[in-house]
């Protein structure tokens, strides 16, 4: 059972089925709508609404981004310190890079108790929470904190 919490096969979309490579292909998988294809300053771009921006952003309601500060930890102790938290739903963790990692609650209760703390130590490293939004920089600090 713990391993079932500490790993999301359907990380993108929020399911835990995983499908066969045949299923991918015969098209069971939600359609998006067509894309506008355009051009920015000379490049081929596509254009997304706001409406389907915040449809593909709908599974990251409850996401945070864990920025060290310092040198991060293996990706397992990282595991093991919110698995020991005893969090109510599933959780997972992904690497966006070196100094920065993104939490994937699944309910808003586990967001409100791991994000009322502005940061925490993971294996002696100092890791500072924010809130993740579709305009997600990874270089850039967010403006977003808890009050």
């Amino acid at each position: 059972m713990a391993e079932n919490r500490l790993r999301d096969p359907g990380f993108l979309d929020g399911a835990l089925k995983s499908k066969s490579f045949r299923d991918a292909l015969s098209g069971d998988s939600p359609v998006f709508p067509p894309l506008q294809v355009s051009s920015h300053r000379g490049l081929p771009a596509l254009i997304i609404s706001d409406e389907e921006l915040h449809s593909l952003a709908a599974p990251f309601e409850f996401a945070l981004v864990g920025k060290f500060s310092g040198r991060r930890p293996p990706l397992d102790l990282i595991h093991k310190f919110f698995f020991n938290l005893k969090l109510g739903g599933a959780f997972s963790i992904i690497v966006l890079n070196p100094k920065n990692v993104l939490i994937k609650l699944v309910n808003d209760l586990d967001y409100c108790r791991v994000f009322s703390h502005k940061s925490y130590f993971i294996a002696t490293c100092f890791i500072k929470l924010f809130k993740w939004t579709p305009h997600f920089d990874v270089n850039v600090e967010s403006p977003i904190v808890r009050i």
